[in-house]
């Protein structure tokens, strides 16, 4: 069977064919982010589509262009240079939306958590991510607010050694915090481990 091969074409929105059967769904929300997107930036990932103008890949994007009335429109779309089999197709239907990477959480830790949370991160993961309150309004949306409590205060102790780490998680029974990130609530400090040992060895703490 011939080497697949992707190329760029031009096709009308309304000449192209959701796939049938298609397992990946949409919640009223993520639909919503979709159309905001797309508002913003336009179609930026291309569809794919089999030589019978089915999309394989991107019938979300497809669906969310023609709830917004540009089935006139043409766009840029992914056409092998052969037939797929069924099976191929079927197979590239799930893999385009199943073979993802995951998320750094720490890295996303540094975007601002407002337009994560419009782009359709939920609330149980930005609480998780940022360690704040979200609370939903009458209107659905949910305004971030930090919980001003003590336990933003925290303590970092550099350790010099993976002996002396060790020994101060079980001595202190050190537990991973996360920290306010954006406003910086709350107050970092830092000691060194030696400092706390020395301390130790006087009976000073």
């Amino acid at each position: 069977m011939k080497h697949l091969e992707w190329h760029t074409e031009k096709r009308k929105i309304s000449d192209l064919t959701l796939f049938e059967g298609n397992p990946r769904q949409m919640t009223e929300k993520q639909a919503k982010d979709l159309l905001k997107s797309l508002q913003k930036f336009n179609l930026v990932e291309i569809p794919a589509i089999d030589q019978n103008n089915r999309v394989i890949a991107g019938n979300m994007r497809i669906q969310a262009l023609q709830t917004m009335g540009r089935g006139n429109d043409e766009i840029d779309v992914r056409v092998a240079n052969r037939d797929l089999t069924e099976d191929e197709a079927r197979e590239y239907l799930i893999r385009s939306n199943k073979n993802v990477g995951e998320w750094d959480w720490d890295l996303l830790a540094n975007f601002d958590e407002r337009v994560l949370l419009e782009i359709g991160f939920n609330r149980n993961e930005l609480e998780d991510i940022f360690d704040v309150e979200i609370q939903e309004n009458n209107e659905g949306d949910y305004p971030i607010t930090a919980k001003l409590y003590e336990h933003y205060n925290f303590v970092t102790i550099v350790t010099e050694n993976d002996i002396d780490q060790a020994f101060l998680e079980n001595f202190f029974e050190v537990k991973s915090r996360k920290s306010y990130k954006k406003n910086r609530v709350g107050r970092c400090r830092v000691v060194r481990f030696s400092e706390i040992e020395s301390k130790l060895k006087e009976g000073k703490t």
